[in-house]
């Protein structure tokens, strides 16, 4: 079988049928494991690779015919270090999400009235693979595979659907394929990559209803209630870094994969607000007074530079500062951040801890 490139995800004829698609390249995941999707030309060992990631040496320019796609970024030297400090990052946020029910791009507030279905399987799902060890890991990956199938199943086509269970859906999606890209299991990221045109037209999809961020924030006129117009916002930055998220994550995989990524070219119409207070703010009195009281920091990718120049470590949350990492270098970040932030934005080296 030919696995499916990332680069070409968005020009994936979906016209012969997503789910045949996925359902012919997932056809052999609950029996050997054998009908799987190959490395290019050359021999990787992904379970190896995802648990010694810190010393995995991310290809350049790797493939049958030693190119890359058109403006496509390579791996080098320069985005070796961020690329792997940034795929260690999310892989801890569905264990992340069991344990505290919140991360970066799904807020603590935003289903507060009501979980849709699709989050709660997905919240069991986290759960479920925490507690995956060498005795039950082959039970907990069939009940991963099997909940990312009904996903893409019943939620085949977003068009029929309130943008509340769009934004349910895409997110379930994410944390799905962030388990099964990037923690090591073989046959799971051979599904992963079946289902890599669901997320990039599923994100495409989201992004009609992205609102872009600005200043004016400060300044707007609540319509309605303060509580109102904390959880509209909440919402709406929600949706903001989903996208953010699921383009990374197809861009990581590629460089991971391939050692280049295309889907940088989606983030210059990307925005969200990166200020800390904002985003952790409990209820609609902290979130107003964060308004007041604090520097916004809406921040778009193709003005970085200039949106974070008055930023001080903290302003800046976890989705701002892997960001940073990505554009300016994780060293850049640990001087920046300080010695006493590095664990709490995850720049400490594993095996020192902080340093002294």
């Amino acid at each position: 079988m030919t696995s499916i490139n990332a680069a070409e995800m968005p020009e994936v004829n979906m016209a012969v049928g997503p789910l045949d698609l996925y359902n012919n390249a997932t056809a052999g995941l609950t029996l050997t494991g054998s009908e799987i999707p190959f490395f290019p030309s050359y021999d990787l060992d992904w379970p190896d690779i995802m648990e010694n990631i810190d010393s995995f040496a991310v290809p350049d320019q790797v493939g049958a015919d030693n190119t890359a796609p058109t403006r496509s970024v390579l791996a080098g030297e320069i985005y070796q270090e961020r690329i792997i400090s940034a795929v260690k990052q999310f892989k801890s946020w569905p264990g992340m999400y069991a344990n505290r029910g919140h991360i970066p791009f799904i807020h603590a507030r935003l289903y507060t009235d009501h979980l849709p279905s699709v989050m709660q399987e997905a919240l069991g799902i986290c759960s479920l693979n925490a507690q995956r060890n060498s005795h039950n890991e082959h039970l907990v990956n069939r009940c991963i595979s099997q909940a990312a199938r009904r996903l893409l199943k019943k939620h085949c086509e977003l068009d029929d659907m309130s943008i509340t269970e769009q934004l349910a859906s895409v997110q379930a999606l994410c944390l799905y394929q962030i388990v099964q890209l990037f923690d090591g299991d073989i046959a799971l990221r051979s599904q992963a990559e079946a289902a890599g045109p669901f997320l990039d037209r599923w994100l495409r999809q989201l992004k009609c209803y992205a609102k872009p961020v600005s200043d004016a924030l400060r300044n707007a006129t609540p319509v309605g209630s303060a509580h109102d117009a904390w959880r509209a916002w909440v919402f709406d930055e929600c949706v903001r870094r989903t996208l953010i998220v699921g383009f990374s994550i197809e861009g990581l995989y590629s460089f991971l994969k391939n050692g280049w990524d295309a889907s940088h070219h989606d983030f210059a119409e990307l925005g969200f607000y990166a200020q800390r207070a904002l985003w952790t703010a409990p209820s609609e009195y902290f979130w107003l007074a964060a308004l007041q009281d604090h520097l916004l920091l809406p921040v778009w990718f193709r003005t970085w530079e200039a949106d974070t120049a008055q930023a001080q470590p903290s302003d800046m949350e976890e989705l701002g500062m892997i960001m940073m990492g990505f554009i300016k270098g994780v060293d850049y970040c640990r001087h920046w951040a300080g010695k006493e932030a590095l664990d709490q934005f995850g720049l400490a080296l594993p095996e020192l801890g902080s340093y002294p």
